[in-house]
This record gives C-alpha cells, sequence and structure tokens, in this order.
C-alpha cells in the first residue's frame, strides 16, 4: 500500500477499504444540498482525536470500527455516498447509493512524544491523509509506535457543521457501547426552502463575494499565516468570565471574545485605526415552532456569521465588559428565525453565480479574527479503548487571510478548552508574551505523553 512521506512523519497505509451500510433504509437516489449547505460549499474537513497508549491490541481496535461500521452505516446512509455535481446546475449533489465508506488503516513508526501537537502543520496536518473529493466520509485510523493511536473523521463541510461533526463521533461512541442509537438522525435536506418570492435584506449582498482568485488573497500571502494549537487553562476561562462580566454575566465565548479583541487591537497597534471579530453562529436554538421536529437530530449546515467592527483605540481602553457585550450584541443580531430564512432565500437566487464566501473571511480590510465555538457540543469518544487526550478539528490550509479560531471543549472534561488558531505572527507573539499568559502553546508535556522536567531548586 502506499507510503505518505509528510514532514517528518511518514505514514504507511496498510488497508483501505469502502465499508457499506448493511441495510440502509429505502431513500431517494438523489439528495439535493440545502441553500444553507451552500454557504459554506464543498471543501474537506475533519475531527481528529488524539487517543493514548491502549492496552487492547490495535488490530482489536481494527476489528471492532471494521465489524460495526456496516450497522452504524444504517443511520447515517447518506455518509455511505458520494458527493458529485449535477448534470444541468454544476451544483452537488448527495447520491446516496451505498457506494461505502471509506476505512483506512495504517501506521508509523513515529510516537504522539515526539510530535510538536503545538504546531498544527507538524501534527494534525501530517496525521490527515488525503482522501477523494466525493466520499462522503473517510474514517482514518493511524496506529503510533508507542502504541497510541488517531481516529479522523473527514468529510465535507458541504454535509453538516460542527454540530454534524462532533454528532458522527458521538453516535459512533454511542452505538459501539450500546448496539443502538436512542436519538433517530434526520437527513432530509428539504428542510430549509426558499421562501417564493425569495425575500431578504439587501445588506446581505455586502457579506459574501464569489470564491475567485481575484477576491482572495494569493497563495503566498496564505503560507505567511502560522497554524497553531492552544490549550486554556479552565482557571484562566472563569477569571477572564469575571472580568468581563457586568450587570450582566458575560458568557465564556462573549468573556474570551473581548479578550481576543484586545490582543488583536495590541497586534494591530498604530498600522489601522480599527479591528474586528467575527463569529459562527449555531441556529438550531434560534429557530421557531415550525422548525421544531425538524430540526431534531438534523446534521446538516445551520450556522451563520455574526461581526463587529470597532476602533483599536476604544477596544485598547475599555474594559473587557465593553467588549464582551459588543460581542453578545453582534451574536444576538443574527440570532432569529428570519436571518436564517433570508440566508435562504439570497443563496437560492445568487447559488447559480458560483461559489461564494463571507467577507469578513477573506482577509481584506480591517484586521479581522472568525471565532467558531464547538463549546455548546457534548462530547463523548470512548468507543471502548479510552478517551481522547485531544481533539481537534482540521481544515486543509486555504486561501482566506482572516485569523481563525476554533475553540474545543477539552476532552478529558476537565474545563479547559484547546484552541486551534491560524493567525499572524505579529497576533502570535502577542498572544503569548501576555503577562497573563493565558494562550498557553500545546506541548507533549501538557498532553502527558512525556513526563514534565522537575523544577529545580
Amino acid at each position: 500500500m502506499k507510503s505518505y512521506h509528510k514532514g517528518t512523519i511518514p505514514i504507511n497505509v496498510k488497508r483501505r477499504s469502502l465499508i457499506k451500510a448493511s441495510n440502509p433504509p429505502p431513500s431517494p437516489p438523489k439528495t439535493t444540498i440545502s441553500n444553507l449547505d451552500l454557504i459554506f460549499g464543498h471543501f474537506q474537513v475533519s475531527l481528529i482525536s488524539i487517543y493514548p497508549s491502549s492496552s487492547s491490541q490495535f488490530e482489536t481496535i481494527t476489528s471492532t470500527i471494521q465489524t460495526n461500521l456496516p450497522g452504524f452505516l444504517n443511520h447515517f446512509y447518506p455518509f455511505a455516498g458520494r458527493i458529485e455535481p449535477d448534470p444541468v446546475t454544476n451544483l452537488p449533489n448527495l447520491i446516496c447509493n451505498n457506494s461505502g465508506a471509506e476505512f483506512v488503516v495504517a501506521e508509523t513508526e513515529t510516537t504522539l512524544s515526539s510530535i510538536d501537537f503545538g504546531d498544527v502543520n507538524r501534527s494534525f496536518n501530517l496525521i490527515q491523509l488525503p482522501f477523494a473529493a466525493d466520499l462522503a466520509l473517510s474514517l482514518q485510523l493511524v496506529r503510533f509506535a508507542c502504541g497510541g493511536f488517531s481516529l479522523s473523521w473527514s468529510t465535507s463541510h458541504l454535509l453538516l457543521d460542527g454540530h454534524g461533526l462532533t454528532a458522527l463521533p458521538n453516535a459512533w461512541s454511542e452505538f459501539i457501547r450500546t448496539g443502538t442509537l436512542l436519538q433517530a438522525r434526520n437527513h432530509e435536506r428539504s428542510v430549509f426552502v426558499p421562501r417564493s418570492p425569495p425575500r431578504y435584506n439587501p445588506s446581505l449582498n455586502e457579506e459574501f463575494t464569489l470564491y475567485k482568485p481575484n477576491a482572495l488573497i494569493n497563495v503566498l500571502s496564505g503560507t505567511c499565516l502560522l497554524r497553531k494549537n492552544y490549550r486554556v487553562e479552565a482557571t484562566d476561562i472563569d477569571r477572564i468570565r469575571a472580568c468581563a462580566s457586568g450587570h450582566v454575566r458575560a458568557t465564556r465565548l462573549e468573556a474570551m471574545s473581548a479578550y481576543l479583541w484586545k490582543l488583536l487591537a495590541t497586534a494591530t497597534g498604530e498600522l489601522d485605526t480599527t479591528c474586528r471579530l467575527a463569529w459562527l453562529v449555531d441556529g438550531r436554538k434560534r429557530l421557531g415552532p415550525k422548525y421544531k421536529e425538524a430540526i431534531q437530530g438534523y446534521l446538516g449546515n445551520v450556522i451563520s456569521y455574526a461581526s463587529r467592527e470597532a476602533r483599536v483605540d476604544e477596544i485598547k481602553k475599555q474594559s473587557l465588559a465593553y467588549g464582551a457585550g459588543l460581542a453578545k450584541e453582534a451574536i444576538e443580531e443574527v440570532s432569529c428565525e428570519e436571518r436564517f430564512e433570508q440566508l435562504v432565500d439570497w443563496m437560492e437566487e445568487h447559488k447559480a453565480a458560483g461559489k461564494w464566501t463571507e467577507i469578513v473571511g477573506v482577509g481584506l480590510g480591517a484586521p479581522t479574527i472568525v471565532i467558531s465555538s464547538f463549546l455548546p457540543f457534548q462530547l463523548e469518544l470512548d468507543f471502548g479503548f479510552g478517551s481522547p487526550v485531544m481533539t481537534l478539528p482540521w481544515v486543509r490550509p486555504g486561501r482566506l487571510g482572516s485569523a481563525a479560531f476554533t475553540i474545543f471543549k477539552n476532552p478529558r472534561k476537565d474545563g479547559s478548552w484547546f484552541v486551534s488558531a491560524r493567525l499572524w505572527p505579529r497576533l502570535a507573539e502577542v498572544m503569548e508574551q501576555d503577562v497573563q499568559r493565558v494562550f498557553k502553546p500545546v506541548t507533549t508535556e501538557s498532553l502527558g505523553f512525556v513526563p514534565a522536567p522537575a523544577s529545580r531548586l
């Protein structure tokens, strides 16, 4: 089988196989992707979990996946299908033909303790193996020389958002433990349909741009961005939240947003007069009664962007509570059913033009951090071989030039976070030299792969 020498982690693929659902329910042969799915478009994403050394043999872990995946896919049968362009519209369709999900078994002579998990390009980007663009699911198992392993759930953002990306491994763990799933999954993509006639605020036209080379940063500019993993301790989260709370208690996300805004303002300095934060907002709990039943167990995209631009000098001098208040206002502005229905209608009138992207993510204009929070999602990632020590999403480097921070709860459930960041060197320097030391680069010691060095007397 093929070997991948990616950086310092040579990975030997032992087996690639296609596994079909054993008894999929009757379904239409073709599912049209929803307009909310098209906002993000077709690009590969993964959720990668790193498991420490297990007492179980790797063959046992492999066999467990091989044996249970056909039954699991009965509940997630679209992920055994294929993503193909429509021959007439060229828009992507999900073909539910049970061609099979990909199962990759690989190994490396590298140990987990020798990997720099603080650097995405030297860790997750090396573990992630390439998979075909039309695959709806590539499940990748990699054994390390120390006995640990990684498990990657790799798919397309076209099929799911953060809720769905965590729902897959959560459901897998439940299925392995119980042999069934308590909650039914809704794979029907007609939950969100355009109104007749479509109607939306014209300001939406100013939020999007076509995803074309002349509207994006050049490829060399993209390589200037760092990709780093940080850990934020629970005590720091609680302290910042207390400082950011006024007469109304700030959420953890609002508080950390305010803190990040100050770091961004410091990094911007006198180079610009404004800086900006943006958030990906999950709409599931913000939809009204008419969506209540259909949205239960729905895996597709239900995401909107919120953004707010502010003066650098104001962010610097004002309190954390001020920044948290701005974050709260911005998020609440898009937290309504009407916002999502307008997005559906807007895309209905624009999808024929090609792939679109949010302007705030492009990297032009005011320096911007885009924050994606996985904090609302529960994590149960032990499928019989222990819990992972680290779990984070992975996205292939693209040509978007804004900074991007993805916040994920530590699977050890100790209240700490992992934060995967794409950012400028100047912002990384400000974050890591900040006296409060909130964002600590992930190390093998902090993950428990090697003992921490003894303190000197």
